[in-house]
């Protein structure tokens, strides 16, 4: 399926989050395979718990990436709900190559189990080790367990109260309860001092293109440990292209072999 990311990451009416409830029967367990209403993992309206904190990876580019795995699952119907299988969406994203969209074999999540395997799954995408041995969590470990990894847990009121001030792939926590992924960047965001301006090159050689897009024209290669300033635009088009100042210009370089540092 074709997404539209930047729809919803930087939506400006509704605030999304990727939000994995009950099945079919508005039950825990016992329904069938697959979302059947479409409600099962859905983009809803960002709404009110009493959300016990945020889990922030202190990587930008990391929570992106969380948050367009949320996106894929939320809107493919062959991921439902159903606690009692709670492992089989996991297996089928393992299968998929860690793309939600790919998955084509009805299976099951909960919202832990949800939110742990797109995490898992970012961790192979981008070689991040201690995302890819995640557990599947609970309600009642995922904090522990998120900030081993290195998640930063945020419990300051406005995280708590309001979608204002949550970045894209933050996870809000309900412990003992429930958990779900933030999608939409929020309005009152300002620059987070622990994101840096540069952008190294992780591919051996990269193409600079004039846009964000392998269908835009060739600026010029840049070369695997080299870094630039980077030019504060990220889009979101196939695995996400980021802007930077190259040679007295700027050009867009993929995500996919690019990070930002």
């Amino acid at each position: 399926m074709t997404i539209n990311y930047d729809k919803y990451i930087y939506s400006k009416g509704i605030h999304y989050i990727s939000n994995s409830g009950k099945d079919e029967n508005n039950r825990y367990r016992g329904g069938k395979a697959g979302d059947q209403t479409g409600h099962e993992w859905e983009l809803k309206k960002w709404y009110s718990r009493p959300w016990s904190g945020i889990l922030r990876y202190p990587e930008s580019t990391v929570g992106l990436y969380i948050a367009k795995l949320g996106i894929e699952a939320a809107l493919n119907d062959k991921v439902g709900y159903d606690q009692s299988q709670r492992g089989t969406y996991w297996a089928q994203l393992v299968k998929a190559n860690y793309n939600p969209s790919a998955i084509n074999v009805a299976c099951e999540d909960d919202c832990t189990a949800g939110v742990s395997a797109n995490v898992k799954a970012v961790g192979h995408i981008l070689g991040l080790p201690k995302l890819e041995n995640l557990p599947l969590c609970s309600s009642r470990n995922m904090r522990g367990e998120f900030t081993k990894a290195g998640f930063r847990w945020l419990t300051e009121t406005r995280y708590r109260t309001s979608p204002n001030y949550l970045l894209p792939g933050d996870i809000l926590l309900y412990i003992n309860h429930h958990a779900a992924t933030n999608i939409t960047q929020g309005k009152d965001i300002t620059p987070d001092p622990l994101d840096n301006n540069r952008i190294q090159i992780t591919g051996r050689t990269v193409w600079v293109r004039e846009g964000p897009g392998t269908l835009y024209a060739q600026l010029g290669l840049v070369h695997k440990g080299e870094a630039y300033p980077y030019a504060g635009e990220f889009s979101s088009n196939g695995n996400g292209w980021y802007k930077i100042e190259y040679a007295g210009t700027q050009g867009w370089v993929s995500a996919k072999y690019s990070l930002l540092i």
